[in-house]
């Protein structure tokens, strides 16, 4: 008895000590944590599904419109979200109707305020106005104006061409408000297609420097198609569905499937489709060099001569070399057709092109490699280019003297680092670096080297355009929609410049793979179906192997 009265006491006094706040710092702060995290365990139970229950709003609200899931990536929709939650209790929308019109227009003003940085670099690095006509979901005739540099591809505007015959004169007016609008001292060329009408235009601005785009590329694909499905073709003709349907067809079946079936087992056929593939394959790799976007007029004149050399190289080991010399007119013949001085003076003022290891290489075909300056194309060319481009014969002069002393090696351009660089900087890098020594000439130079070589850019602007304008949005009159596509090219623009877009959760976050428009980018063509021809013919050669 007397040892459970001791217990009884010891427990009173630990709880008047614990009523009091004698319990020890310790032993409360387990107390309070244990509460906490039960507290905790709680909250974030109820947290979780709230949270899925957002979730399952957000996916509602995206399929109930259509709207693919890649959003979920996009920055500007996540700031969207951002704003939401910082917005005050009770807040509602716009309307419809505010959004397509006051909110939409000033949406459009914000947008160009931001492209001012994109503007500011026209001064240092010229502009080329790309220009392209399109019909629209209302069969309305449109024309488009892009500003296009080494920085990428700005959507100006597209206009509505419908009651106006769209003759060459009218044209370039059209692009004569384009080029008033960037400034005449930042445009150094004007690209469009190869209608007729365009190059009257040309004739009407004389500023207009046209580059030529060919369709080639699509026959090159279908016969690569066709090398690729060989082993599939081989194994169909020996089915039993496939005889089955020669027999119960026509006569005219009959003789047509038989000479499918001889063709396919034919290994002479299949000789010719290598060796149509081996001849066009350097042909379709310049295509596809062009029809990207960046800085390419520097390298089109030499990609241009050694796409000669690599057909003659390979043409000389099949049964074709005797038609070498007609496939080399008829190159030329383009060639001549869609060459600008632009191109010499970009191969020109390409500093790696002077470099004593790159000179003592032959180029393919077995020719020996000349610097620019001691070709005469080349010369008369950025002699062409130098005249158009300089205001006056002093300036002209000016700019004759500085590239001798740049293609001499003379003052900084004799030092070991200097033209060390030439070799591993990027060419516009190089004169930013190295040009001190001819300011003028390098302020062409960086201007020149800007630039893009095709009007690829103003294509792939129409797929913009079909994807907001579709058949679903078809009462979207032709100026919203101009706005509509205005904002959603040049955000992504903007986009590109920062280092989110290049790394972490929002890399990338325009290359959608589920969708079949293009976006108006460079690194959206590289992500596409263009694939290693090389590695495909070897995988072909090793597939008809296996089948033989």
């Amino acid at each position: 008895m007397i040892k459970d009265r001791e217990k009884l006491q010891k427990l009173l006094s630990k709880v008047k000590e614990a009523e009091s706040g004698g319990v020890s710092k310790s032993l409360k702060n387990s107390i309070l944590s244990k509460k906490a995290t039960s507290r905790k365990g709680i909250e974030e139970s109820f947290g979780l599904m709230e949270r899925n229950a957002v979730d399952m709003k957000i996916i509602r609200g995206l399929c109930a419109n259509g709207i693919p899931f890649n959003v979920l990536r996009n920055p500007q929709f996540i700031e969207m979200l951002n704003a939401l939650k910082k917005a005050l209790e009770g807040y509602k929308p716009p309307s419809s109707e505010k959004a397509r019109t006051v909110l939409l227009d000033e949406c459009m003003r914000d947008v160009e305020k931001d492209l001012t940085q994109v503007k500011d670099i026209w001064y240092t690095q010229g502009v080329s106005i790309v220009s392209d006509g399109w019909s629209n979901v209302k069969h309305k005739p449109l024309i488009n104006v892009l500003a296009v540099n080494a920085c990428g591809s700005m959507f100006m505007y597209a206009e509505d061409f419908s009651g106006v015959e769209k003759t060459g004169v009218e044209i370039s007016k059209y692009l004569l408000g384009a080029i008033d609008e960037v400034g005449p001292s930042n445009v150094l060329q004007v690209v469009t297609d190869n209608a007729a009408n365009c190059k009257a235009a040309g004739r009407e601005v004389e500023k207009l420097l046209r580059v030529a785009k060919t369709r080639f590329a699509s026959h090159y694909i279908l016969f690569k198609r066709i090398k690729d499905c060989r082993e599939a073709l081989a194994t169909t003709i020996v089915l039993n569905s496939w005889r089955e349907w020669l027999k119960n067809g026509d006569e005219n079946t009959k003789v047509l499937g038989l000479k499918v079936a001889d063709t396919i087992k034919d290994d002479l056929f299949w000789e010719d489709v290598d060796n149509v593939l081996a001849i066009t394959k350097p042909i379709f790799l310049l295509i596809k060099f062009c029809d990207g976007e960046g800085p390419k007029m520097g390298e089109i004149y030499e990609k241009m001569d050694n796409m000669l050399g690599e057909i003659k190289d390979i043409m000389q080991e099949n049964t074709y070399s005797s038609y070498y010399p007609e496939v080399e007119k008829i190159v030329l013949a383009r060639w001549e057709k869609m060459t600008i001085p632009l191109h010499c003076l970009g191969f020109a003022l390409t500093p790696r092109f002077y470099d004593r290891q790159y000179l003592q290489k032959l180029a393919p075909g077995g020719i020996p490699r000349k610097a620019p300056n001691l070709d005469k194309e080349v010369v008369i060319g950025v002699m062409k280019a130098f005249h158009r481009m300089s205001e006056n014969e002093e300036e002209e002069q000016v700019l004759r003297e500085q590239f001798a002393t740049f293609h001499m090696k003379k003052g900084i351009y004799s030092m070991a680092a200097t033209q060390t660089d030439a070799v591993t900087m990027d060419a516009i890098d190089w004169w930013s670096t190295y040009g001190a020594e001819t300011p003028e000439l390098a302020v062409i130079a960086k201007k020149v080297l800007s630039q893009p070589i095709s009007s690829s850019s103003a294509e792939r602007n129409w797929s913009t355009y079909s994807y907001i304008h579709n058949v679903k949005r078809n009462r979207l009159n032709c100026k919203r929609a101009d706005k509509l596509v205005f904002i959603h090219s040049n955000i992504r623009l903007l986009s590109r410049f920062s280092d989110s877009y290049k790394a972490g959760p929002y890399k990338k976050w325009d290359m959608n793979p589920e969708n079949t428009y293009i976006e108006g980018s460079s690194s959206r063509l590289e992500e596409m179906f263009w694939e290693n021809l090389d590695e495909d013919m070897e995988n072909g050669q090793r597939k008809r192997q296996r089948v033989d």
